[in-house]
């Protein structure tokens, strides 16, 4: 049995590790290569970071922090509420015009106070019994003596990615019957569908998380590594899953841009009418003195030369 133990906590290691690097890899990649007409790439970069960060928790061990465990995961707790808003704002930046400047305060600022909160209340040990805080903790009865600001930021982050759910609902909602009514395969309807895919990734793997984790949580129960393990491998799927679907829409979307490239191409531009002359005023003057001398006319005939130089610039047009 503790051969077992250690070889189900090794494979949660190794699947913290495994997804942590491929998400931050992603990350990495979407910030610093891939290239977005609307900037928007910065904050789908954002979200795999975080992803990529969460599952780095788990290689957090009470033998490899300096403080408790349960301390160490409650200061993490507050970038958790940095990926609803990066999720909303990409979907809106990604909808909308390119020059989108959103108010960043106003989506990013209660992850601030949260963050100065936590570490304030970690570091002065406000509301932590700190005879208790090197107990093992398992339940919530447990840490609700020792720590109570992890039993409030949970309930905090849920309710902070139920609303901005229903926004991003919203968001789609009002952009779908646009982007929707043509049938025909475009850029538009294959980044609609984009943000639709990674929306319902991320929100069942929230459902997963909350079902297998928190409730348990709430209720009294210990919460188990074997929960843990399997919110990290649906995540790491969908990671997975995302990964392959992104690969299949760029694909799409530089085959429909290189085909608007030839048919642009192939099309004659209509081209305006060439209207600079082709004499200029001193070579129409001459020629006029010319035509007067085989003419007999006078030379200082200002009215006859302007109707010259009319019937030049008519006959070059």
């Amino acid at each position: 049995m503790n051969q077992f133990n250690d070889l189900f906590i090794q494979t949660y290691w190794w699947l913290s590790l495994l997804g942590g690097i491929h998400c931050l890899g992603v990350g990495l990649y979407v910030h610093y290569i891939y290239q977005s007409a609307t900037r928007s790439h910065s904050l789908l970069a954002g979200i795999f970071l975080l992803i990529g960060c969460y599952f780095l928790t788990g290689l957090l061990t009470p033998e490899t922090t300096p403080i408790p465990i349960h301390l160490t995961l409650t200061l993490f707790i507050p970038i958790y509420f940095l990926l609803m808003p990066m999720l909303y704002l990409y979907c809106k930046s990604s909808l909308t015009a390119q020059d989108y400047q959103p108010l960043l305060i106003k989506h990013f600022g209660f992850a601030i106070i949260i963050a100065l909160v936590t570490s304030s209340t970690i570091l002065f040990h406000i509301g932590i019994d700190p005879k208790n805080s090197n107990n093992t903790i398992g339940t919530l009865g447990e840490i609700n003596s020792i720590n109570l600001l992890a039993v409030v930021l949970p309930i905090l982050l849920m309710l902070q990615t139920f609303g901005y759910f229903g926004a991003i609902y919203r968001l789609l909602s009002h952009y779908r019957p646009q982007y929707l009514a043509n049938r025909q395969p475009n850029l538009q309807v294959i980044r609609f569908r984009w943000l639709s895919v990674l929306t319902i990734g991320i929100l069942i793997n929230w459902i997963l998380r909350i079902v297998l984790v928190y409730l348990p949580f709430y209720l009294g129960d210990s919460v188990l590594l074997l929960t843990q393990a399997v919110t990290r491998l649906s995540l790491l799927l969908t990671v997975y899953v995302l990964a392959l679907y992104g690969i299949q829409q760029v694909t799409r979307s530089a085959y429909l841009r290189g085909s608007l490239n030839a048919s642009n191409q192939a099309t004659p531009s209509s081209k305006e009418p060439h209207t600079d002359p082709l004499l200029d005023e001193e070579e129409i003057t001459y020629l006029h003195h010319l035509m007067v001398d085989e003419d007999g006319r006078d030379p200082n005939d200002n009215s006859a030369v302007e109707r010259d130089k009319k019937r030049m610039s008519k006959t070059e047009n």
